[in-house]
């Protein structure tokens, strides 16, 4: 059969190829430093997932008549020699909720792929994902690193809504959350304390000044939205999340090119909308679909003028595109 992949088929090789080659540039550094033992073994198992990825992601690509994309590489985007940037402990942090991020991205791709030769291509990335992820998971349970559960009541009597106030919630009394809504808020944090940890290193490491600029900004709405989420929490009686700025080092020589750096920039930015997205549409609450539609909007602005950063340092590579509109 003939290999034609539809245009979102193609696109989501595309993305998906340049994404695990700027990882395997991460990985080789935090390879190079990392001393825990089980962390390594991760680390390998990482390399070997994100290596088989681009490796028949790009058999695949080519084989469709396609040029393989200029992407990202070991030789010119990561030096690992260069001093240590963080802790083993936040290396683990990282790989942990960037495998959520893995699991949710190929699960979402999985169910929009039809072709014969593209669908088992996506199902071994999630497939080979979900092990890494709970590979991660493991490790961070035996080293006590998890973030502290929450449990809710058992439902002893199913009932069935009655009142309107239970969309409530910009003033008056307001409901306890459901399961749903502090799911959505735990993992919520956890990401922005992702984007506030990596922001900050970015911005300690970056060479040009533009985009050391661009990354303290992301520094600071994240570490914004860090207070918030945690006040959120207390006033609901979660608990509360730890945050790991106390795992980065001093060090200000980068290990990284600043066009892999504001890749990952962008990527982090596109991930929150995802998920803020996903999250608006599962809350009820009035004051936390409000809180996750501004968050969607400030976070699409801040992307919005990392693109035009991007296009203007010649960073951006074009995507696959439609045919050209004949006039």
């Amino acid at each position: 059969m003939e290999l034609k992949p539809t245009a979102g088929e193609i696109s989501n090789l595309w993305q998906f190829i340049i994404a695990n080659q700027a990882h395997l540039c991460l990985l080789a550094y935090w390879d190079f430093h990392a001393k825990d033992e089980d962390l390594k073994k991760i680390l390998e198992e990482s390399k070997k997932i994100a290596t088989k990825i681009v490796d028949d992601g790009l058999a695949l690509y080519t084989k469709a008549g396609f040029t393989p994309p200029i992407g990202f590489s070991l030789k010119s985007d990561v030096s690992p020699e260069v001093p240590r940037l963080m802790s083993d402990k936040l290396i683990l942090f990282i790989l942990h909720v960037l495998s959520e991020y893995g699991i949710y991205g190929y699960g979402l791709t999985l169910g929009k792929t039809d072709h014969p030769e593209v669908l088992p291509f996506f199902e071994t990335c999630l497939k080979n994902s979900t092990e890494l992820y709970r590979m991660i998971t493991e490790t961070v349970h035996k080293k006590g690193y998890g973030h502290q559960p929450v449990y809710i009541p058992e439902l002893k009597q199913p009932e069935m809504i009655e009142h309107h106030s239970f969309v409530s919630g910009w003033w008056g009394d307001q409901r306890q959350l459901t399961g749903i809504e502090i799911d959505n808020l735990i993992f919520s944090l956890r990401g922005v304390v992702l984007a506030k940890t990596m922001f900050m290193i970015f911005s300690q490491i970056a060479k040009d000044p533009k985009v050391k600029k661009y990354c303290r900004r992301g520094k600071n709405i994240a570490g914004k939205r860090v207070e918030r989420f945690q006040s959120f929490n207390t006033a609901e009686n979660l608990p509360f999340q730890a945050t790991y700025e106390s795992e980065i080092t001093q060090s200000t020589i980068s290990p990284f090119s600043d066009r892999l750096i504001m890749f990952e920039a962008l990527s982090l930015a596109q991930i929150a909308i995802a998920r803020y997205g996903n999250a608006l549409s599962f809350v009820v609450r009035r004051d936390l679909s409000s809180l996750f539609g501004f968050l969607i909007v400030e976070t699409g602005t801040f992307l919005d003028d990392g693109l035009n950063l991007m296009i203007e340092s010649k960073w951006l590579e074009q995507p696959p595109m439609a045919a050209r509109k004949i006039k």
